[in-house]
């Protein structure tokens, strides 16, 4: 379970974009005060004919699937096999366990009554055949296995002495490496069936949802683009908090990571056109409208993240390999917008646009999440570093 050279960043930080993330979050705050004050129709423009608006979309779908780089990279290390990717794991684990963390807790203000919420803790409330109770039952496991995942680098930080303390937090790490194989595995199975689970959710919504984004296959779009943006997020995430990509070798290993990106990017454009191709529905991409334009500013970026790094020699800029990733967890994030939001028609004539607290909100947790990550990787072994 131990990582590769992981160590502290260190360094000060409360730095300037650090207090600036928490300027950010202090706004949220201030919103979400006032949401709880007078209740949730003083800041959002949610009705009962859109009650799902940006803060479910963008901190729970959107926010869920760009974080699982944690998922995609122990899928890719302990089931695959490949070892030269465990450097990865921590940060990505430690992205996925706050943004799911703060997806779960955004919950307390998406929904009305949300003293409500401790009923999914009681059993005699459950209802097996709701994709949601399962989506819901999936996140929260998958948020302790997280933890669980996470907590060697944690335990590592205070294992030095022989206080009883050291003593006690050795003998848990050494039961975590012996649970390891467990551990991984739940780690692995819970998010593909919350994250198809998401798509369940557009399969029960029928025709509300547009054609251009309705169909049977939804689970395994949203499935195939997660994985695609949880490698881009493992990418981003490293050529940002670590200068090791300078190294020639490591590089490289980005490149491949860029090429697996790649290719599930591929497949996901092929079940997208393949099935608006099967229903007809791309007829309605040329009709003028927010939908068709949505949708082609999705096939776009699209597009964009696949050409950016087409081949070797365009994956081994780094540039090249940071905006197709970008482009990749940017095409993803559109596609569930449009999915929920967009492309989403309860009724005729009902539009919605999220207000300026609610998007202050959204954006606040975004910038606290931020803060959060910054602050643990320079205080805790989450970065592996090389010395050239």
């Amino acid at each position: 379970m131990a990582h590769v050279n992981a160590k502290p960043l260190g360094g000060k930080i409360f730095t300037t974009p650090v207090l600036l993330l928490l300027a950010g979050a202090a706004i949220g705050v201030f919103f979400l005060s006032v949401r709880y004050a007078h209740g949730i129709g003083a800041v959002s423009n949610l009705s009962d004919y859109m009650p799902w608006g940006i803060w479910k979309v963008l901190n729970v779908i959107v926010g869920a699937a760009l974080v699982c780089g944690g998922y995609a990279c122990a899928f890719t290390v302990y089931v695959f096999n490949q070892g030269h990717y465990h450097r990865y794991v921590r940060p990505a684990l430690l992205l996925s366990l706050l943004g799911y963390s703060f997806a779960g807790l955004s919950l307390f203000y998406d929904v009305g009554r949300y003293w409500g919420l401790f009923n999914f803790m009681i059993p005699k409330y459950w209802q097996a055949n709701s994709v949601l109770f399962e989506v819901g039952l999936c996140v929260m496991t998958y948020i302790c296995v997280l933890c669980l995942e996470i907590a060697p680098a944690i335990i590592e930080k205070f294992l030095h002495g022989d206080g009883r303390l050291a003593q006690l937090l050795y003998k848990f790490y050494r039961l975590l490496d012996r649970f390891l194989f467990l551990i991984i595995s739940f780690g692995i199975l819970l998010p593909t069936m919350h994250q198809s689970g998401l798509g369940g959710l557009a399969v029960v919504m029928g025709q509300k949802i547009s054609p251009l984004w309705q169909s049977p296959l939804v689970s395994l779009h949203h499935l195939v683009s997660c994985i695609a943006m949880g490698y881009g997020c493992v990418i981003v995430t490293e050529l940002m908090v670590s200068e090791d990509y300078k190294i020639e070798s490591h590089l490289a290993i980005l490149s491949k990571l860029a090429k697996v990106m790649s290719r599930f990017m591929f497949v996901f454009l092929v079940l997208r056109l393949s099935e608006v191709l099967r229903t007809g529905a791309i007829l309605q991409a040329f009709t003028p409208s927010v939908d068709s334009l949505s949708f082609w500013a999705e096939m776009v970026l699209i597009f964009g993240s696949i050409w950016l790094v087409r081949n070797d020699a365009a994956r081994i800029v780094p540039r090249n390999i940071f905006l197709g990733s970008c482009l990749t967890m940017a095409a993803g994030s559109l596609y569930r917008i449009n999915v929920y939001i967009i492309g989403f028609h309860p009724a005729p004539n009902v539009s919605y646009f999220p207000s300026v607290p609610e998007l202050s909100i959204s954006l606040g947790m975004i910038c606290l999440q931020l803060a959060l990550f910054i602050t643990i990787i320079k205080t805790f072994p989450i970065i592996a570093l090389e010395r050239r």
